[in-house]
């Protein structure tokens, strides 16, 4: 019995040793696959970290851009729209101008044609009296032959 006992001992010693043996090569080639993905998930949390910092720092600073423009464009618009009502000021004062011009435009119109009425009656006056001088010249002519 005892002899049966001790291989049975030395049985259950090969096993433990070979059980031993295959966990340890199992863990060694863990350890080949485990650190290296740890120290790569350690790294890229870091980048991962690296990254949002950084877009959290650009979302800040856009924010505060987009703050200054809003101000800016704001008080920017108040000015435009003071301009934009002097414009229109401007523009009415220029279209009851231009109403007046076309007013007198029509009136001095009126007067050219009457001047042109006025003309016409000159030139045929004229020319009337230039016969009735051309018709009168002639005895004229005459008479100066008798008279000294």
């Amino acid at each position: 019995m005892s002899e049966s006992k001790n291989k049975q001992l030395n049985l259950d010693t090969e096993c433990m040793e070979r059980l031993a043996d295959t966990f340890e090569n199992s863990a060694k080639r863990w350890e080949l696959i485990v650190y290296p993905s740890l120290v790569a998930f350690i790294v890229l949390a870091v980048y991962g970290f690296y990254l949002i910092y950084t877009l959290s720092r650009d979302v800040h600073n856009l924010s505060l851009t987009i703050t200054t423009l809003t101000i800016s464009v704001d008080r920017n618009m108040n000015e435009m729209t003071d301009t934009i009502r002097t414009m229109d000021s401007t523009m009415v004062n220029m279209n009851n101008s231009i109403s007046n011009m076309d007013k007198n435009v029509n009136s001095m119109a009126h007067n050219v044609a009457s001047m042109t009425y006025s003309t016409n009656s000159m030139a045929a006056t004229t020319y009337y009296m230039q016969r009735d001088m051309r018709d009168i010249s002639r005895p004229m002519d005459a008479l100066n032959d008798f008279l000294p």
